[in-house]
């Protein structure tokens, strides 16, 4: 994050409490200058018994003491983002995302999106993320489909594998020819599984979501011989 030439701008051991202050408070103009305005402002929010720098591990003491406001910290390493310290509070006035970089310095996101967008794809529209697991949306009522399930799960960046380490079939040599082939394809909602019946004392699998068909597709292939 790059800074006009300004005395007093976001660089102090406290750029927690400088950010949760300017995030509540927005400007258009040089959002990054600490005056004392926003000083004041930040006077208004209760740091009782956090140390600065603040640890991410006090996040979730700020937010019992500060109940109209909620924090999300993304990590920043090798060039890649990924969701490290994210909120449990719901239903808050305020939301606040910040991002950590070099482990020890939070800037303020102003818009997610654009923060994002570049990781997922090349096009440039708008985009509703889930923090959880940075998996993106076109439409938040898409989104919050998909938070009811993934609030079940820890915080972790979903990764595909890389292309080295896909097995795939390669001794077609080997396989045995038939002259017509079919292919199924099965389309599911999940929905979780509300169900008071305790978990087998046999058994490791616990069933929380249930796959409900809703849609399927058959492709027949032949290869013009009989």
């Amino acid at each position: 994050m790059k800074f006009k030439s300004e005395k007093r701008r976001n660089e102090d051991v406290q750029c927690f409490k400088v950010c949760i202050a300017r995030a509540l408070n927005p400007v258009k103009d040089h959002p990054e200058r600490i005056t004392r305005q926003l000083e004041k402002q930040a006077k208004i929010l209760n740091f009782d018994g956090i140390r600065f720098p603040m640890k991410l591990k006090d996040v979730e003491k700020f937010e019992q003491q500060n109940p109209q406001v909620s924090v999300n910290v993304l990590g920043y390493v090798d060039k890649q983002i990924f969701p490290s310290q994210i909120s449990e509070m719901a239903e808050r006035e305020h939301y606040v995302n910040l991002l950590l970089l070099d482990d020890k310095h939070l800037v303020l996101i102003n818009d997610l999106s654009r923060l994002l967008s570049h990781q997922m794809s090349n096009h440039k529209e708008k985009r509703c993320f889930c923090l959880r697991c940075l998996n993106s949306f076109t439409e938040k009522e898409v989104l919050d489909k998909h938070k009811e399930s993934c609030q079940k799960h820890g915080c972790v960046k979903l990764r595909m594998p890389e292309k080295d380490s896909i097995l795939e079939f390669k001794n077609f040599k080997h396989s045995m020819h038939v002259p017509i082939v079919v292919y199924a394809d099965l389309e599911c909602q999940t929905k979780p599984i509300e169900s008071c019946k305790p978990k087998s004392e046999h058994s490791y699998t616990e069933q929380y979501q249930k796959h409900e068909p809703s849609g399927i597709c058959f492709n027949i292939v032949c290869d013009g011989k009989n």
